[in-house]
């Protein structure tokens, strides 16, 4: 697998594209969360404690930025911004069937499972580096706003870079699925953005409709409601199903969705 990941790296450590939008991430996360951190401080303490109305905010509306909240809403911004690898992932899968690199790939003597391995190992480095930038984002933004470091448990919240993990994870094979079957760049994006965007959240609007719970059970949305927003009340959250269930569900659609992967790529012409 390292083999398969190097001879990755070869095809794109001087591809301008990828530094340009991998390097968005690693710019804009950390950069908009800490700048978001400190406007919702300064707000959050500018509230009079003598008043009630003040009182019941701070108690709806508990810091995101502070420790053990932190982590929680590191990984929300981190699945903002995490469209923009989704979107490098699907470019270069892509370039690959636009350039023939696959074809040639398979005439230099790997097999069609090394080629699906390789795109694997990419996957596991776009997820890995990320998931680090979101725990380096919510160690740094808790140390910072906390304020009162001696009476806080550091890490008693960090499963959220955990569940961002897995969210990362399920959008990236769903970009794969999206890039295997389509093939040409432009509609594959577009088609990825489409899905996320509206068809998904219209979806989950559809089947939530008075508090319904098989919105929650959609591919995307198994992995989203896993890190929901965090500036919103726990007061008006409807949702019910435990997060174990999204976690078993979200592993069983990344894995049917591999499965579907492999068995196209075996059978499909490597001439289109």
């Amino acid at each position: 697998m390292l083999q398969l990941f190097k001879t990755e790296w070869l095809k794109i450590k001087n591809y301008r594209t990828f530094w340009i939008l991998f390097g968005s991430f690693f710019i804009f996360l950390p950069s908009m969360f800490l700048l978001t951190a400190q406007q919702f401080m300064r707000q959050f303490d500018q509230m009079a404690d003598k008043s009630i109305e003040a009182a019941m905010l701070k108690r709806m509306f508990s810091s995101p930025f502070v420790f053990p909240n932190t982590w929680h809403g590191a990984a929300w911004f981190g699945g903002m911004f995490f469209i923009i690898i989704g979107m490098l992932y699907i470019l270069l899968i892509t370039n690959e069937v636009q350039y023939r690199t696959h074809r040639q790939n398979i005439i230099d003597g790997w097999s069609r499972m090394d080629y699906i391995r390789a795109k694997i190992t990419l996957l596991i480095f776009f997820v890995v580096t990320t998931t680090l930038m979101v725990f380096l984002c919510g160690l740094v933004c808790g140390l910072l706003f906390t304020p009162n470091l001696s009476s806080v448990s550091f890490f008693e919240n960090v499963y959220y870079v955990g569940y961002y993990a897995v969210m990362a994870t399920l959008y990236l094979v769903v970009a794969l699925l999206v890039a295997v079957l389509v093939k040409r760049t432009g509609l594959a994006i577009v088609l990825y953005f489409g899905y996320v965007f509206v068809i998904d959240n219209l979806l989950w609007l559809a089947l939530t409709f008075r508090k319904g719970q098989a919105g929650y059970f959609l591919p995307l949305e198994s992995s989203d409601s896993l890190v929901p927003n965090p500036f919103k009340p726990g007061m008006v959250e409807t949702r019910t199903v435990s997060d174990w269930s999204l976690l078993a569900t979200a592993v069983i659609y990344a894995l049917l969705m591999l499965y579907g992967i492999i068995r196209y790529y075996k059978r499909t012409d490597l001439k289109t």
